[in-house]
């Protein structure tokens, strides 16, 4: 693989920066494009600052947020782990929350545990309490789909979820589940397998 010289000199200064080999810089950038980039665009997801989804979310109403996140929820979370992982199921959806708006998206941090009873999901986002109120919504309605009953807390920056799965030994999958306005999208993306 030939690397442009001023790309492999910024790699050289990353690589001293950061204190790890250019090796792992390439890897995980590599990494982020075939499982993240690549299908990113495709889907419609757009890169935006911090401080500009902190004010979008200060600019509706606590109401508005909520059913916003009822809709994303329902809607685009289903077609979200659809589109990435081919099924829409309890563990695809974690990945979902935990790869695709966490590691790559930066949505927010996300935490899971299980507590023996309970799967335990934090999702903190430093965004205020209305995106405390849409996430909230939202991870309500998407986990309502698969028939899991969420107890959920809310502060100003991030929401626990406590997860009851009805019957851990039982695999919970939608089938087919692709929204109208992503068909033609979906029947392009090519077959693969996320590990």
């Amino acid at each position: 693989m030939r690397i442009d010289t001023k790309v492999a000199e910024q790699l050289d200064e990353l690589a001293e920066r950061d204190k790890i080999s250019v090796n792992v810089i390439a890897n995980q950038a590599l990494r982020k494009h075939v499982e993240y980039d690549a299908y990113a665009e495709k889907f419609g997801l757009v890169t935006i600052s911090k401080g500009l989804l902190k004010t979008l979310f200060s600019l509706m109403s606590e109401e508005q947020a909520r059913d916003l996140g009822r809709k994303s929820g329902e809607h685009t979370w289903v077609a979200l782990v659809t589109f990435w992982f081919k099924k829409f199921n309890l563990e695809n959806l974690m990945k979902s929350f935990d790869r695709v708006a966490s590691h790559y998206n930066r949505n927010f941090e996300f935490e899971s545990s299980h507590d023996g009873q309970a799967y335990v999901v934090i999702l903190r986002h430093d965004c205020g309490p209305h995106a405390s109120a849409f996430y909230a919504e939202s991870v309500k309605s998407v986990f309502a789909l698969l028939d899991v009953k969420v107890e959920l807390e809310e502060t100003e920056d991030q929401i626990v979820a406590k997860l009851f799965v009805q019957k851990p030994d039982e695999p919970r999958t939608i089938e087919g589940v692709v929204p109208d306005e992503l068909g033609t999208l979906y029947a392009q993306q090519p077959r693969r397998q996320v590990v």
